[in-house]
């Protein structure tokens, strides 16, 4: 079995390269997170567990797609994870501009431009269902549709942010802390997370 293993790894060396990668960006986030890092300064602020969240959907693509070719598995979790990145942030500035509450506010062009590129990005998950590699299931739906309710409740309370801004006029009034806010972001960003893991083939026994 030891020897099946490492002629499989010999074999398929750019999923042994990205499982590494993952591998040392996991360990790197929760060391700078540990130290009270958060945020990744040079790459504008991203959140630390955005990263971790990445580094074990690579992690998982790469055991559920073993599979597929070499190739075919790494391009496939290199898509997945440039979309859910993409597709969250494409609903973000979404929440800012073109929503019920916002429809008066204009979007300036470049947000506007910035805002098709994200949702193209997002979109490109369509090529993985197209080869067969990804398959919409039972718990995609469930964990959708706690998104959908999550952000609507983050909606009607007025959408606040962790600068303190409130975007909305609060349907339900209710005031959050700094933290309670944090957490409402990162829940609903992990709901979507949790929807694009069940988008892998089941993990089957190695």
């Amino acid at each position: 079995m030891e020897n099946i293993n490492l002629q499989m790894l010999v074999k398929r060396p750019l999923s042994l390269i990205s499982g590494v990668l993952a591998l040392l960006l996991i360990l790197h986030e929760v060391i700078q997170i540990a130290s009270g890092e958060l945020y990744q300064r040079s790459l504008h602020f991203v959140d630390g567990t955005t990263l971790i969240e990445l580094g074990f959907l690579a992690l998982l693509g790469l055991v559920t797609l073993r599979d597929q070719s070499d190739l075919q598995a790494v391009s496939s979790i290199l898509v997945a994870g440039l979309s859910f990145i993409f597709i969250y942030e494409a609903i973000y500035k979404w929440s800012f501009y073109l929503t019920p509450f916002r429809l008066h506010i204009h979007m300036p062009p470049e947000e506007f431009r910035e805002f098709v590129i994200q949702v193209g990005i997002a979109a490109t998950i369509l090529t993985c269902f197209a080869s067969g590699c990804f398959t919409l299931k039972k718990w995609t739906f469930i964990w959708l549709g706690l998104f959908i309710l999550l952000y609507v409740f983050w909606m009607l309370i007025g959408f606040p942010q962790v600068t303190g801004e409130v975007m909305y006029h609060k349907i339900i009034s209710i005031n959050l802390t700094h933290w309670m806010t944090y957490t409402l972001n990162r829940g609903t960003k992990l709901m979507m997370y949790l929807a694009y893991l069940t988008l892998f083939p089941p993990l089957k026994k190695i």
